[in-house]
């Protein structure tokens, strides 16, 4: 793409330029920006890393490049990939990471490119860009139930057309596709030829509805077959015509309406010519009924079709007294309020009052209902933040957990850390910061402070990129408006995956360091440093270096792992936790530095990350037996659970284990106070624990094979049923290697306390409080109230049912209540 095309502008910000400036005449250091850390402009050559393949090779660790290379001899010379953009988007920060994210990397797909199997999924739709068009399916006429998950295998994806319909151009057959616009639950694609717009397409996640402009020629709607078996029209009217095709047992019905006075022509055939006076048009998706869609359908459906909308605003507010959170959706055009047909997930409808017509269809994420309105609002409880838990809790041994600690301290530093990745070493920088606590609460000061000290010492080393480094340092790419930590691991800089997962560690470690050393997050220290990762996965509106909330995306209420998300199903996202984790971790610092607006924002991604993960991850209506509307997974699902979630559906496996114990595992860690909406529904969590466990050799942790975790299920297993997790990690000892990001320290303290914490109380928004870090549990025997002060005065928590406890700062507080009837 030519970003100094018509309509785009240079995708240089001068901020950076001054940046380089600086990288070239002082060593990378840039103090008015960064406090006391550095960035680098670029990857340094020396940090490219070159495999052979059976194309050649491929080169990694070199940048957001194209990865496929000559060989790997000589001097490497990455070609850097360019965002396929055009105005206004060309004028914003780089966005990637939604369910459209692969129009940004690629623009379109070429026809039987089998490198380009990427598709978008405005559920309840699916498209594949190509260089004529596109290629538009209805997600739920493909859903299937097979061995591993519910998902759409699409048959002959790299095809123009083959289930559902193409749109394409009469005049033009070698587009170029560039994301042109985009909201928080829209993007508009455009074609152009020779940099020239020729059509235009505006998706919006939930719509039924494609709303579409022609600038050359005339739009021309394509199916597989003429009038027959697999294709037929099912009404017409002056301006609208109804296209319905059945193809490889995948039925759908579409319909075309020209804003203005509209020609068709070829109806029968299987090219249809739709010429319009005015060239704007709207492809509306019908739900399948039985019979095909009756006239009221089509009649209600087209009463909204010729109104567009260009933008879903998604913003958020949350109640400083309870903590709770209010999300708001909101439809316009041009600006100004829209009425239309919206699509509501289940998150949204079953959290909402908006009034919902019958119109609904099962697809992706469940059953989407449609409402006739011009936005929506629907609430969430936040669980609560913890920078760990305190000493004192449960009947451990002291000299026990000494000894654990001291045995980790007893190793060489280099052993607590050899990874040169930001996700393997973040994972490590989070135990760390976990056994720091435990320590200090423990009154082993001098132990805390030498595992203190060791963080600071890599986190400042990672924070400075001189120009000599081969890896542990950052660059900051302009034309991604991304950081990027050297080394990459699982595609950080080819794809921009998982940021979230890999920084989150970073400002979780963080977060602890300037909990006791307040002065280390300072601006001119490397509080700014911190807050670059944070702005990098999880920036605020209007950030001029970095796109609003890379990862989560506000329409779905969840995060999405990728950028390119060139997979025949779309985005995707696996770990809850770890999402949850860089979420939390985000309200810790903003607590730790007194950022409202950074705790607010964390607080509203975690609450929604752990609302989607009972969701969509769990189906937890589904499991309780409410009527089947409110059910996620189809009846013929038959697992508990499922780990990845993808725009087309969802599977039971992981990118790397098809074993159980990873499966369900991989949602669970790390195991700390910043995912405890784990144990939401502790009586659930029972039977997910028997499952994760089936193929442990006795159906405990203990019986699980080495690399499955079993500290990660004691952790999660002492949620539901703390005595049983507690019994089988006494019975096998501590002679075990622990997860990479755990401790044995922290998963002897942990497991005896949830003995006395029982089951998570809060969360379920009928007992809240009026501060982010504070809690409630329950057993038979009490309700205990635990709350941690990040401030530096004294301050009175209150809960919702009148309890109010007065916290010395930078201190824990407990209470123990008797239980009802107690």
């Amino acid at each position: 793409m030519d970003n100094n095309s018509e309509g785009g502008v240079s995708r240089v910000r001068v901020a950076i330029s001054m940046l380089a400036l600086c990288l070239l005449a002082s060593g990378c250091r840039s103090p008015d920006e960064h406090g006391a850390g550095s960035v680098s402009a670029s990857v340094h050559s020396r940090s490219y890393q070159c495999e052979r393949n059976k194309s050649g090779a491929e080169l990694t660790n070199a940048g957001v490049v194209h990865a496929q290379v000559a060989s790997c001899s000589g001097a490497l010379r990455p070609q850097p990939r360019q965002p396929q953009l055009a105005a206004p988007a060309a004028r914003e920060p780089t966005m990637a990471h939604r369910w459209w994210g692969n129009a940004t990397f690629f623009g379109e797909h070429a026809i039987d490119d089998p490198d380009g199997v990427g598709h978008i999924t405005p559920d309840p739709l699916m498209a594949r860009i190509t260089e004529r068009g596109m290629r538009l399916m209805g997600i739920p006429a493909g859903l299937q139930v097979e061995g591993k998950g519910v998902t759409y295998p699409v048959p002959e994806p790299l095809k123009e057309v083959f289930d559902g319909i193409a749109i394409a151009n009469d005049q033009f057959e070698r587009l170029n596709a560039y994301v042109g616009d985009h909201s928080d639950g829209s993007v508009s694609v455009e074609w152009r030829s020779s940099h020239r717009p020729v059509m235009s397409a505006t998706f919006v996640q939930g719509s039924p509805y494609v709303y579409l402009s022609v600038f050359r020629g005339d739009l021309l709607l394509r199916t597989l077959e003429a009038d027959g078996e697999r294709k037929g029209i099912f009404y017409r009217d002056d301006n609208s015509l109804g296209v319905w095709t059945d193809v490889a047992g995948q039925k759908n019905h579409f319909l075309l309406t020209g804003h203005g006075e509209t020609r068709f022509t070829g109806e029968s055939g299987s090219e249809i010519i739709a010429a319009s006076r005015n060239s704007h048009f709207t492809l509306t998706w019908l739900p399948e009924t039985e019979g095909g869609p009756p006239a009221k359908m089509i009649r209600d459906f087209l009463a909204h079709a010729r109104q567009p909308v260009d933008e879903v605003r998604v913003d958020y507010e949350v109640d400083p007294q309870t903590y709770q959170v209010k999300v708001v959706h909101r439809y316009r055009y041009q600006g100004e309020a829209v009425e239309t047909l919206a699509g509501l997930q289940p998150l949204h409808w079953k959290n909402s009052e908006q009034a919902l017509t019958d119109y609904k269809t099962r697809s992706a994420r469940g059953v989407v209902r449609f409402a006739v309105t011009d936005g929506f609002d629907y609430s969430l409880p936040h669980v609560g933040v913890l920078p760990g838990l305190p000493a004192g809790l449960g009947e451990y041994e002291p000299e026990r957990l000494h000894a654990l600690i001291r045995d980790f301290l007893a190793r060489s530093p280099q052993e607590w850390n050899s990874a040169t990745d930001t996700y393997f070493a973040g994972k490590n920088y989070g135990k760390v910061a976990e056994l720091a606590l435990i320590a200090r609460e423990e009154g082993l000061k001098s132990e805390a402070d030498r595992l203190l000290d060791w963080l600071k010492s890599e986190l400042e080393d990672w924070f400075t990129a001189d120009p000599s480094k081969e890896s542990r340092y950052f660059v900051y790419d302009d034309l991604w408006n991304t950081v990027l930590g050297v080394d990459e691991s699982f595609g950080a800089h080819q794809a921009l995956n998982d940021h979230h997962f890999h920084y989150g560690y970073f400002v979780r470690a963080a977060a602890e360091i300037c909990r006791v050393d307040p002065g280390w997050c300072a601006e001119d220290r490397w509080g700014p440093m911190v807050e670059l990762l944070i702005r990098d996965y999880a920036a605020g509106r209007d950030d001029p270096q970095f796109p609003y909330l890379r990862h989560f995306d506000p329409a779905f209420g969840f995060s999405w792992a990728s950028g390119s998300a060139n997979y025949l199903l779309g985005n995707n996202n696996e770990s809850t936790s770890e999402a949850a984790t860089a979420y939390g971790a985000m309200v810790l610092y903003g607590l730790v530095t007194d950022q409202p607006d950074l705790v607010e924002r964390g607080v509203y991604l975690q609450a929604s990350t752990a609302a989607t993960f009972w969701e969509y991850w769990n189906d937890i209506d589904g499991y309780r037996g409410r009527p089947s509307v409110h059910h996620n997974f189809p009846e013929a699902y038959d697992k508990l659970t499922t780990s990845i979630v993808w725009g087309a559906g969802h599977v039971f496996t992981t990118w790397f284990s098809d074993a159980r114990a990873h499966i369900l595992g991989i949602q669970g860690l790390p195991l700390s106070p910043l995912v405890l909406h784990l144990g939401l529904h502790p009586d659930y969590l029972q039977d997910y624990v028997a499952l994760g466990l089936s193929e442990s050799a006795n159906g405990k942790p203990s019986g699980l094979k080495d690399g499955h975790w079993r500290d990660v299920w004691w952790n999660i297993w002492a949620m539901t049923d703390a005595e049983a997790a507690l019994e089988d990690l006494a019975a096998h000892g501590t002679d075990y290697v622990p997860e990479e990001g755990e401790t044995r320290a922290h998963t002897y303290h942990w497991v005896h306390a949830w003995r006395e914490l029982g089951h998570l109380r809060s969360g379920r928004g009928d007992l809240t409080a009026d501060y982010p870090a504070a809690l409630a549990f329950e057993s038979d025997a009490h309700t205990l109230y635990l709350v941690y002060n990040f401030s530096t005065t004294e301050r009175t928590v209150t809960f919702s049912d009148g309890v109010r406890l007065r916290v010395d700062p930078g201190a824990f507080e407990i209470l123990k209540m008797p239980a009802h009837g107690g």
